[in-house]
């Protein structure tokens, strides 16, 4: 059975995508919206995950110099680069554990014949 499509998600994606690519480029809202052709609360509306239309989002990738193709994969990059950080957090987690055993074991042994 196909996995249900989160749109809302898959808008905020695009939207952190996009805010990361602006933020890149050391762009103000205000200075990206003039360049796209919106308004400051429009262009922060879009980086908050506002559904936007096919036209704004080849205007947008055309300010960031690529197609509007690789301006929705980056938008998935960016979305799939917080649960790396979430896994070597676990892995992290995991190996903290695995030394505790250990290190009680080892001063329960200095202790025995210390």
């Amino acid at each position: 059975m196909a996995q249900k499509f989160n749109e809302k998600a898959y808008l905020a994606s695009v939207g952190a995508g996009i805010r990361a690519l602006r933020k890149k480029k050391k762009m103000t809202l205000e200075v990206f919206g003039d360049v796209v052709g919106l308004d400051k609360s429009n262009a922060y509306r879009i980086e908050k995950g506002r559904n936007i239309t096919l036209l704004t989002l080849e205007k947008i990738a055309r300010v960031f110099n690529m197609s509007s193709s690789k301006l929705l994969d980056s938008a998935i990059e960016v979305k799939e680069e917080p649960k790396k950080a979430e896994m070597k957090k676990e892995e992290s987690k995991k190996e903290e554990k695995k030394e505790e055993p250990k290190a009680e074991a080892a001063e329960g042994l200095a202790s025995l014949f210390g």
